[in-house]
């Protein structure tokens, strides 16, 4: 019975070959008869709406769909074509594009002069415009860590003025709210190439109107792309206007908005110096939001700046719960440190800066070795091909999987083209030798390399930023190390008082329907971000705070780090 049921299913699985191959070879001959009356044609642009429909779909029952692909965007790109042509191309792009067509998307953003766009594929293409720049011109190592002064204006990309009680939670004074922008601040000496990037980023993130659906997706990337240029003023505005558009109930995606827009505005904010504006938003960052740890840690740099360390440290355990073992916060153990120190507790803060060495050191290591051995995009896209396993064992193995994993869509869409590109080897010699593959194939081989090469540098640019955050984050622990352990000697040796007896300290004051509850290594879910930390007093001094910029005081001095990722 088995053996009948085994050439029963060889039977079916011959047959249905059988009614294939027909089926295929028919949709071959229909694409090539399409693609004759469009290569070099003057069409109108009726027509070429037709014959390239009918091209797309005899290419797809061909099982050639991403290799069309590719040959759009070489028809699009073609000046020899004609404009009826190159624009029916463009616009078969456009709606691959929509559908989450990675090579589409990659094409119109690289080589297709976009022109006017759906708002969704204008937002998509910006995003694209962005990741490019950031790939070109990398944040300077260590640059993250110098503020702004003075801070961006709070002025709305709308020029609408801002509206009464936003501006008082954003603490703009009131003659700023309704005032004019001030003038911006010069652009720093970038790429070249990165700077045409970010232009094209906001170009097409303006080119969405007003109240359409995409605006708020499009007010994100203008103001993250005018961050990356170092126009500030132009940031803040687009993240306000992006705060202040409405939500309809149930959509969380303009809510996870919002929140984003909140983190960043509190960023510029603290960047500026001013703590004060800097804390009220990174609070209006909502629990359920991705970006909350963000804006819990962030927020603890400007507590400590405002000499409120118990909040700070308090934040940092909550950061440090077991709840949150995936997220990736090496700074907050070098923060920790850097508080206790200021509090005079030393053991502790090298306690701290030891934890930090023996997690972070290891992955640091891991990922040079492993940037050595992908020195070009295509050997770090052979090992994306590969996956995580095709890496030594190592303590950057982990986090590598997890950037690979990220990436894993860009490496199906060249599995996909290479598999359609060896399938036309198999296929009759009269479809092979004939003009559609001949200009096809090549497109589809082109493209199969801009796949390798954008997955490669995508891989490479965030394994190498993540290397370079821990490079001066370990920089940073052994200065600190250093300044502990001078600070140990000089107490030692000296004949002054060391540190102050611990007094004996009151309970912190709670609210009437808040209850005090001492923490004794047990973490529970709805208490995280509430921690407070009891510090006592060790110093014969007490530690003034830093000056902030709403108070009138000089620049924010450069500390060990500052938050930005």
């Amino acid at each position: 019975m088995r053996i009948c049921a085994s050439l029963t299913a060889a039977a079916v699985l011959a047959a249905g070959a059988a009614r294939a191959a027909p089926a295929r070879g028919a949709a071959e001959a229909a694409a090539q008869e399409a693609f004759s009356r469009i290569d070099g044609e003057q069409l109108t642009a009726v027509q070429a709406q037709a014959r390239f429909s009918q091209l797309i779909a005899s290419l797809a029952e061909a099982g050639l769909s991403r290799s069309g692909t590719a040959l759009l965007a070489s028809l699009a790109a073609d000046e020899k074509q004609s404009e009826e042509v190159r624009a029916g191309a463009r616009a078969q792009l456009i709606a691959r594009a929509g559908q989450d067509d990675s090579l589409a998307q990659a094409a119109l953003t690289e080589k297709i002069a976009p022109g006017k766009l759906p708002a969704a594929i204008a937002v998509r293409l910006a995003r694209g415009h962005l990741e490019r720049a950031l790939q070109l011109s990398p944040p300077e190592e260590g640059g993250d860590f110098i503020g702004l002064q003075p801070g961006p204006s709070l002025v709305p990309a709308s020029g609408e003025p801002l509206d009464k009680e936003l501006a008082r939670e954003m603490g703009a004074p009131q003659q700023e709210a309704n005032g004019a922008a001030k003038p911006q601040a010069p652009v720093p000496e970038t790429d070249r190439r990165a700077l045409r990037e970010l232009d094209a980023a906001r170009a097409l993130a303006a080119s969405v109107p007003a109240g359409d659906p995409s605006e708020g997706d499009a007010r994100e990337v203008a103001g993250l792309a005018a961050l990356a240029a170092g126009d500030a003023e132009s940031a803040a505005k687009e993240f306000l206007s992006l705060a202040q558009l409405p939500i309809e109930r149930g959509d969380e995606g303009a809510s996870a908005r919002r929140d984003a827009a909140f983190l960043q505005l509190a960023r510029l904010a603290y960047q500026g110096g001013d703590d004060s504006r800097a804390t009220a938003l990174y609070e209006k960052v909502g629990r359920g939001a991705p970006e909350w740890l963000d804006a819990l840690f962030e927020a603890s740099w400007a507590h400590f700046r405002r000499g409120e360390d118990e909040k700070a440290l308090g934040n940092l355990l909550t950061l440090h719960a077991p709840f949150f073992q995936g997220r990736f916060f090496p700074e907050s153990f070098v923060l920790k440190a850097l508080v206790l120190y200021e509090n005079c507790r030393y053991g502790d803060a090298r306690r701290a800066l030891d934890e930090f060495d023996r997690r972070y050191q290891p992955l640091q290591e891991g990922l040079t070795s492993a940037l050595e051995k992908l020195t070009t995009p295509q050997a770090a896209y052979e090992f994306l091909a590969r996956g995580a396993v095709g890496l030594q064992p190592s303590p950057a193995r982990e986090e590598i999987g997890r950037l690979e994993q990220e990436l894993q869509p860009d490496v199906a869409a060249v599995v996909e083209l290479a598999q359609e590109i060896d399938s036309i080897d198999k296929r009759p010699a009269a479809f092979r030798a004939s003009r559609l593959v001949a200009r096809m194939a090549t497109s589809a081989r082109q493209a199969r390399l801009d796949l390798i090469d954008g997955a490669g540098r995508k891989l490479l640019a965030r394994m190498g930023a993540e290397r370079a955050e821990l490079r001066e984050l370990l920089a940073q622990s052994l200065r600190l190390s250093y300044e502990i352990a001078g600070r140990e000697k000089e107490l030692a040796t000296s004949n002054e008082p060391g540190l102050a007896a611990q007094p004996q300290r009151d309970p912190p004051q709670v609210k009437d329907d808040e209850e005090l509850w001492p923490f004794q290594g047990e973490y529970w879910r709805d208490e995280l971000g509430s921690y407070r930390y009891q510090l006592g007093q060790r110093c014969r001094h007490a530690r003034p705070a830093l000056p902030q910029a709403a108070k009138g005081g000089p620049a924010p001095a450069k500390v060990a780090a500052e938050p930005g990722r």
